[in-house]
């Protein structure tokens, strides 16, 4: 059976009235009182209401950007060898290029930089 709504007006709007005639409480004192008055609140969840009030009151603001990572903005992934290579072939040719390059290490930092440039 679905709860039944609350009689009269949430914790939250509680919160924000309190604050609104007491401005120069902050959140500790907001909540000691709320709990004198019967609302069961604590000094962090007064915190979030009013932290969450004052973003929502700045009028005109543009709306944030989402967060996470852009579509593709993440590592490619590495080409495979081509259907008709074997991996001895592959490696063969990674060798005669490291070999080219005067060694792994110079060969590796060649391909990054080159990663860097195509990517």
């Amino acid at each position: 059976m679905a709860k039944k709504a609350a009689a009269g007006p949430s914790k939250s709007e509680v919160i924000r009235k309190y604050k609104a005639d007491h401005p120069e409480l902050g959140p500790t004192a907001i909540a000691e009182a709320l709990t004198k008055e019967g609302h069961k609140v604590s000094p962090a969840f007064v915190s979030t209401i009013l932290s969450n009030a004052k973003k929502g009151a700045k009028a005109g603001a543009a709306p944030k950007a989402k967060r996470g990572r852009k579509p593709g903005s993440g590592k490619k992934a590495a080409a495979g060898p081509a259907a008709g290579d074997s991996s001895l072939d592959t490696l063969i040719a990674a060798k005669k290029l490291a070999d080219q390059m005067g060694g792994i290490a110079k060969a590796k930092a060649a391909l990054d930089t080159l990663a860097k440039l195509l990517g």
